[in-house]
């Protein structure tokens, strides 16, 4: 009960947000800085408050737009959107895979099972490998 009582004093404590907060900024600037690549964290507090890494919203704002520009329209609007001929014929591209690759597993399977022949020894099971 104790512990659970210092769990949540340790989670909830202002000073420990705040050395983590930091690291997780420290982080974004570092792979930012060694990747060449841009970067954008959004943290949200314990008390609501919204804080980014960079501090310019610009910069956050021109990657959150890259972001929204790389989904799928499909996921933007999945109640409007229709499939295009592509997208189904990447589908079923996609469905033939699947099938081809169970259809191999299964295979699998059954020449495991029969591998796998219980040997009566004394009452025990042998796996025949």
């Amino acid at each position: 009960m104790e512990k659970e009582d210092q769990s949540k004093k340790k989670t909830n404590n202002p000073k420990s947000y705040q050395e983590r907060k930091e690291c997780i900024k420290r982080k974004s600037m570092e792979l930012a800085t060694l990747c060449d690549i841009k970067i954008c964290t959004v943290i949200t507090g314990p008390n609501g408050e919204l804080q980014t890494w960079p501090n310019n919203l610009d910069a956050c704002k021109e990657v959150l737009d890259l972001y929204s520009q790389n989904l799928k329209p499909e996921k933007k609007h999945k109640e409007s959107s229709t499939p295009e001929p592509e997208e189904e014929q990447g589908e079923k591209d996609l469905l033939t895979l699947l099938e081809s690759k169970l259809t191999v597993v299964n295979k699998r399977i059954r020449l495991l099972e029969k591998k796998n022949v219980v040997v009566a020894d004394k009452g025990k099971r042998k796996r025949i490998e």
